[in-house]
């Protein structure tokens, strides 16, 4: 797979996971994967955390910036970790105990500890101030929701992605100002983010030079939420990309709006959110740079958007508004994730699949390819 373009993404989309620890002598397996720029995390069933790919910024969490073709182990998150998330150079795992750990780079505030020093290894965001359920990990910047259904951010807030009413960083989470309601859902882009409050509304702030907010603002960021208009009102889960967002209606209707991979085929883009057609009952959703995968509740894997090996279905053509299936998965699949140019898929078995970029080790496999990578899923290495 050779890089068509420069990427500038930061990783999309949150993975959860209220995993548990082991019991007796059962083998752990993989409950979550999240991918960030050349680099992705796994969260096993005994609540530890493992790292593969680049580690120029210490974003494998393991104290050195040596890079790993195989998934090695975050020593000090060997167990307790219910929720992972990757952006482009910074990493972030949530503990049951309600506590939040980052470390990586952090040249934006992006850890949340009050530095901009990066680190290697976990160290814990300061002044949250309560227990936090959910997290997600955009371009350098994180959001956490928390019990009381408050949204809280830290980091780069260029394009108002932290939702205070400001656009300056900050290295402490910071209140997302203006949400009427008990947030149940977050989700990341580039430069925007999501919320889906308890009524099943969705919000969006941030960025929106591709209409990636879901309303006609005539401004080119939001730094407080807007409502998106032409939802339902019973959405079940978002996901925000480069430009873009979509969304997962009751039903398993999916809808999208933005710059890119709209149903119509339109490359300007919208910001009135379209349901996606070919695709019935979808149960996740994933974004990377430039693409999109959905899991459908009978297991099966789709693809769309620019091809960079990431729709994994072994053509290379791109597919911006038709799913295409992922090659190799036999519907026994229970969770996805991307990184910026990777898809992800973990079977009922805690076998993970992975395809796409393969540069320093993304695969996750054992092997390297500094040109390019796979074009339809490869079988990880078990750990």
């Amino acid at each position: 797979m050779v890089v068509k373009a420069l990427s500038v993404l930061a990783a999309a989309l949150v993975v959860l996971s209220a995993c548990g620890s082991s019991s007796g002598s059962a083998k752990a397996v993989v409950k979550a994967v999240s991918g960030g720029w050349n680099y992705a995390l796994a969260l096993k069933s005994d609540g530890s955390v493992w790292a593969w790919g680049a580690n120029d910024n210490g974003q494998l969490g393991n104290g050195t910036t040596a890079g790993s073709l195989v998934p090695i182990p975050v020593p000090s998150l060997a167990h307790g970790v219910i929720a992972i998330a990757a952006g482009w150079d910074a990493a972030v795992a949530l503990k049951s105990d309600g506590s939040v750990w980052t470390w990586g780079a952090n040249d934006r505030g992006q850890l949340g500890d009050g530095s901009n020093a990066a680190s290697k290894v976990p160290v814990r965001v300061s002044g949250i101030g309560g227990r936090v359920t959910a997290i997600a990990a955009g371009f350098a910047y994180a959001l956490t929701l928390k019990s009381d259904g408050t949204v809280w951010g830290w980091g780069d807030d260029f394009q108002g992605q932290l939702g205070n009413g400001q656009n300056a960083d900050t290295t402490t989470p910071v209140a997302v100002h203006g949400l009427t309601g008990r947030v149940v859902a977050i989700s990341t882009g580039k430069g925007h983010s999501l919320a889906i409050e308890a009524d099943g509304s969705v919000w969006a702030w941030g960025d929106n030079g591709g209409g990636e907010l879901g309303v006609e603002t005539g401004d080119v960021f939001q730094n407080t939420p807007v409502r998106v208009a032409g939802l339902s009102g019973h959405t079940l889960a978002v996901a925000a990309v480069v430009d873009h967002s979509a969304a997962i209606e009751a039903g398993g209707t999916l809808w999208s709006w933005g710059r890119e991979f709209l149903p119509s085929g339109d490359y300007m883009g919208t910001d009135a959110p379209t349901p996606m057609s070919g695709l019935t009952n979808v149960k996740q959703i994933a974004g990377g740079w430039s693409f999109f995968i959905a899991l459908e509740a009978n297991g099966s894997v789709w693809a769309w958007g620019e091809n960079l090996g990431t729709l994994g279905d072994g053509s290379g053509h791109d597919s911006p508004n038709n799913p295409v299936a992922v090659l190799g998965l036999d519907k026994g699949v229970v969770t996805i994730g991307t990184g910026i140019e990777n898809g992800y898929a973990v079977t009922s078995k805690g076998v993970v699949w992975s395809w796409g970029n393969n540069n320093h080790g993304e695969l996750g496999n054992g092997t390297v390819d500094p040109e390019g990578g796979s074009d339809q899923p490869v079988q990880m290495k078990s750990f």
